[in-house]
């Protein structure tokens, strides 16, 4: 699908939802719509789509470079930020239009306000963009298994290096360090250790990894705009009881929610799949997060893999399946891929629990 096919479906898609346009916020979706990706900070940055056709992509004159170079049939619209917020080239754009559907997770609220004030009725459109953005043609992915095969390639490198007295800070350090010079335009590596790995949001830090302690690698990284998320374990040295057993659980829970990643099975039957696995083994640790969420643009993207969501899986969407068991007192277990609902496997690489030494 072509970027402005992408924008033709979006315009297709207003008047059954009463809008007259929409206004797209989010950096992964402007770059869905028009193959632009700005540094937002202070500034406003938008795509203003309008029911029949017409719109914009607004951006400030500081990024007219990239604006000039993005491969959009819609146009372009850049203001000077010395002089303007950019809302009343906004506003120019709408003409006429008046209920606009908007990324309410994303608009803030001084933007909201200034719209609202301006006479315009701002309606919820996230879940419709993400409609769009959910189901991923081959291009895209392609693009999210091209991603994986960088990450693998860090994960090789990265375990023929890691030894008991590296630290988390230096071992996330190389992890970034080859992604980037592989090309990744944003990386994401959680590399941490022993009891460290059983709190999977902890920061990495002066920790050095001890012999007998696991190693939790979750690394995730964006190339070409699409990014890929994986996550594979090690033990330094003879693997323990614990872990052994806990890599065990945590590769059958993998395994059946892999499975159940099917079109027409909802988000919850992909978790439920997974945590009753987990849950049956308390006396080796804690099913603490959901079976996974969706990727593409964006690292985490709707739906998510959890038990409140009734979400129903379609081709072309693509999820981390990423099941994991946790134990304060010894450490984390995780293995974590990215799945084609079929499903198809993009991140193929060994599951076993690497032994360094």
């Amino acid at each position: 699908m072509t970027l402005d096919s992408r924008v033709a479906a979006l315009d297709g898609l207003l008047e059954d939802a009463g809008l007259d346009a929409v206004l797209a916020t989010k950096d992964a979706s402007i770059a869905y719509f028009t193959g632009f990706w700005g540094l937002q900070m202070e500034r406003f940055f938008g795509v203003a789509v309008k029911r029949g056709g017409g719109g914009a992509l607004l951006a400030p004159t500081l990024d007219r470079e990239g604006v000039g170079a993005a491969p959009t049939g819609l146009d372009k619209t850049l203001y000077n930020a010395a002089r303007s917020n950019g809302l009343p080239e906004l506003f120019e754009t709408f003409d006429g239009a008046r209920r606009i559907g908007v990324e309410e997770d994303h608009l803030n609220f001084a933007r909201a306000k200034a719209l609202t004030e301006a006479g315009y009725e701002l309606v919820p459109a996230t879940e419709l963009i993400m409609h769009l953005r959910a189901a991923k043609d081959r291009e895209e992915v392609e693009a999210v298994r091209r991603a994986c095969s960088h990450i693998i390639a860090a994960y090789e490198d990265l375990w023929a290096e890691l030894r008991p007295g590296v630290t988390e800070a230096e071992a996330n350090a190389r992890a970034a360090y080859l992604l980037a010079r592989r090309g990744a335009t944003h990386s994401e590596p959680h590399i941490l250790f022993g009891n460290h790995a059983a709190d999977s949001h902890g920061s990495p830090g002066a920790r050095a990894l001890r012999d007998g302690e696991v190693v939790c690698a979750d690394i995730s990284a964006q190339f070409d705009g699409y990014w890929g998320d994986m996550t594979r374990c090690a033990h330094a040295g003879p693997v323990s009881d614990w872990a052994g057993r806990a890599w065990e659980v945590v590769h059958e829970a993998y395994v059946a929610a892999v499975a159940a990643t099917r079109a027409g099975n909802t988000a919850r039957d992909v978790d439920a799949a997974q945590r009753a696995i987990v849950e049956a083994h308390p006396e080796i640790g804690a099913c603490l997060h959901g079976a996974g969420h969706a990727i593409g643009t964006e690292i985490h993207e709707p739906p998510f893999l959890i038990p409140s969501s009734d979400a129903v899986l379609r081709e072309g969407m693509i999820f981390t399946i990423e099941p994991g068991i946790y134990n304060s007192e010894i450490g984390g277990i995780r293995l974590e891929d990215d799945v084609l609902v079929g499903p198809e496997l993009l991140s193929e690489y060994p599951l076993e629990l690497r032994v360094l030494g």
